[in-house]
């Protein structure tokens, strides 16, 4: 689902910003004085992380009926998983 909506880039901005909090925290406990720069930074990534994830949701295609489709990549097989129904 990641790779098919084209989520790796926005998840991996929000794990760096994961991991530039960690080391801030971790140089704050050291006692270097510039350890906000790390704080900021990851606070920005994530936020651009969280932005970019919904991005296929704001920008989703929709059509008369009013049905949604989000734009994919077009290069993932999805596996054809539903079964038919007996009415």
């Amino acid at each position: 689902m990641v790779k098919l909506l084209r989520l790796q880039r926005p998840l991996i901005l929000i794990v760096f910003g994961v991991l530039a909090y960690i080391a801030g925290k971790i140089l704050k406990a050291s006692g270097i004085q510039h350890d906000y720069y790390l704080t900021e930074l990851s606070g920005f990534l994530l936020i651009v992380g969280a932005c970019w994830t919904m991005y296929p949701i704001l920008f989703a295609k929709k059509d008369n009926d009013g049905n949604v489709e989000i734009i994919t990549d077009p290069t993932v097989e999805v596996p054809n998983d539903t079964k038919p129904t007996e009415e």
